[in-house]
């Protein structure tokens, strides 16, 4: 997952609100939505490859979403799965709330996985966890925020802008808040200018594509998306589109209720 969207109170009736592009090579299989975790209701995608997942939640309205943070080169491989942390931080929410779930990150290593953000929490709260050589959790505000491969609103990258410029003015309301979000997931412009990254080792036309919205490369982009509502103590909408933007996005509330 690379692009994450959130709107905390901002929305009447849907205080927190989340829209998500993952970003992947296009051939490393996976599955949409389906039940993780049978005995605790945890739902998300499924990452075929280290069976973890990108971004979840629970019928009571616990959210986990992460994006990798930027690094100049290749991962680890042999470094631990980043969806595990995802999965497992889904299972401690369902199981104690924030508290058992802040409990659980403080326990881990960041430096056991490749770096990573972690978006998580529910209506009532949310945190972003920065994990690389160490772990630091920091509160997220409410307001509009865009979380990229870097920190929160990282000004290095110019989709946060973007986002958050096609964002203002939007009636705040469900309908047209996400179509306006729908709208933003396929934006696939990439910027008038982009940024100074003098240890990327990409073509210019490779990192034009990688800093827009929707990722669109032969071998690497944006290969699902996500639509996220919650509210007090439950969700209101959760709907996935299982391909790049164009693709219909479909209902799964109702898988929230298979236990």
């Amino acid at each position: 997952m690379c692009t994450i969207i959130v709107l905390r109170d901002r929305v009447p009736g849907r205080p927190l609100v989340v829209a998500a592009n993952r970003d992947e090579l296009l051939q490393r299989p996976s599955s949409g939505p389906t039940l993780l975790d049978p005995a605790l209701g945890v739902v998300g995608g499924r990452d075929a490859v280290a069976g973890g997942t990108w971004m979840g939640l629970t019928p009571s309205g616990w959210f986990v979403g992460v994006t990798n943070q930027r690094i100049f080169g290749a991962p680890d491989p042999a470094k631990a799965s980043r969806g595990q942390v995802v999965l497992e931080t889904l299972r401690a929410g369902a199981r104690g709330g924030a508290e058992a779930a802040h409990a659980y990150l403080r326990g881990i290593e960041a430096s056991d996985y490749n770096p990573f953000n972690l978006l998580f929490g529910d209506a009532e709260g949310l945190w972003v966890a920065y994990g690389r050589d160490t772990l630091a959790i920091e509160a997220v505000p409410p307001g509009v925020h865009v979380l990229p491969n870097d920190t929160l609103d990282s000004p290095a990258f110019p989709k946060v802008e973007r986002i958050h410029a096609g964002l203002r003015g939007v009636e705040p309301s469900w309908a047209p808040t996400r179509a306006r979000l729908v709208e933003l997931l396929g934006d696939d412009q990439p910027p008038a200018q982009l940024p100074p990254e003098p240890r990327s080792q990409l073509t210019e036309a490779t990192r034009a594509a990688m800093h827009a919205v929707w990722v669109r490369l032969p071998a690497y982009g944006t290969c699902s998306s996500s639509l996220i509502a919650l509210r007090e103590g439950g969700v209101a909408d959760y709907a996935f589109a299982d391909g790049p933007p164009g693709t219909p996005f479909v209902d799964y509330r109702g898988l929230l209720a298979e236990r």
